[in-house]
């Protein structure tokens, strides 16, 4: 193993334990942040956060061979492709949640409970966990007896990663993409609603609509429009940035499995980048989340409190999220009130 490659893993093993733990402390001590949408968010942390703690570690002693028991062997293979998978319907869970509150926001308090946010998210760690350690059930290319290595391509089957792609990467990433097309359109069209002077359809509490909300009402909502578009953006960004860091190298397993003989002939040097990419996701997820406002401020008030030499440069801004919210009490067909539903706002 070249020293380059082993100091890059390293210190994205140590730049995902540190800023993912990071992020979960701060998810943990502060309440503003303990919405449904960041449960899931939690859950795509604690899951990069043991990428780094022992997905890394495990991929590098795999390149080296390591370990020589079988089925310690394949455990450690496929400890990434579950954590992968985890992330991966983290995601989707997070993703559907934001479609409930953006086109259903009336029934999301009936939808979308904590409770049902904790079910989701333990099927997604089981789910992501039957498919990823698969291998270790028998899907493997067995164990070389004369001179046993425990190299990735030389345990797992190449069709099994074409399997393993398509349900934790190609099908979930079709899926939100459309998912995410229609959350989009239906706040373009609430855009175009939204207009200066111009009288907006409302929906009491009672559920049943009003005929108009007065003009001087119309500005609220457009502030309440406006954090459902941050969380939207904060979260697509968040989707496209781990597709992009996991599609490379489940590409190049799709071509190899397609066209074994390719495999010999592929730059070692890509190869390397592609694995370094997938890694360097979980590590760069926790400066994905300081995108919106609330996470940025909570970020910069615990390294405040930290490091208090830099009080200057991280001082959290004087206008909360929650002071925005506090002050709209008009419920939108896309924004519920803040006392008659949990609906999130991830960062936003």
């Amino acid at each position: 193993m070249e020293s380059w490659y082993l100091f890059l893993e390293v210190l994205i093993a140590i730049s995902s334990v540190i800023g993912n733990g990071f992020a979960l402390w701060i998810l943990f001590v502060t309440p503003r942040l303990q919405t449904i949408t960041n449960h899931f968010i939690a859950s795509l942390a604690f899951a990069d956060f043991l990428v780094g703690l022992l997905g890394i570690p495990f991929a590098i002693l795999t390149s080296l061979g390591l370990p020589e028991n079988f089925r310690g062997c394949l455990i450690m293979l496929t400890f990434l492709l579950w954590l992968c998978g985890t992330s991966t319907f983290s995601l989707i869970g997070v993703t559907l949640e934001r479609y409930v509150a953006v086109l259903c926001p009336l029934r999301y308090p009936s939808l979308v409970t904590v409770n049902k946010t904790y079910v989701v998210i333990a099927i997604s760690w089981a789910g992501a966990a039957i498919i990823g350690f698969l291998p270790a059930f028998g899907w493997n290319l067995g164990w070389n007896s004369d001179m046993p290595k425990c190299f990735f391509m030389d345990v797992i089957d190449t069709r099994y990663m074409v399997f393993n792609g398509a349900m934790v990467i190609y099908l979930p990433f079709m899926v939100m993409l459309v998912i995410y097309a229609i959350i989009f359109k239906a706040i373009r069209s609430q855009v175009r609603r939204i207009r200066p002077g111009v009288a907006v359809p409302s929906v009491s509490r009672t559920g049943i609509e009003q005929p108009s909300v007065p003009s001087t009402s119309t500005s609220v909502l457009s502030s309440s429009l406006k954090q459902e578009i941050r969380a939207a953006k904060s979260l697509g960004i968040i989707v496209v940035f781990f597709m992009l860091s996991w599609l490379p190298l489940t590409v190049m397993n799709t071509v190899f499995a397609l066209h074994p003989s390719s495999a010999a002939s592929f730059p070692p040097m890509l190869l390397k980048f592609f694995i370094l990419l997938s890694h360097a996701n979980s590590a760069g997820n926790p400066l994905l989340y300081a995108y919106g406002k609330d996470f940025r401020n909570a970020y910069k008030k615990k390294l405040h409190e930290l490091f208090p030499c830099l009080s200057d440069a991280l001082k959290p801004s004087s206008r909360s999220v929650s002071d925005e919210v506090q002050s709209a009490q008009v419920i939108s067909p896309i924004t519920l009130d803040k006392k008659t539903s949990q609906n999130p706002s991830i960062i936003a």
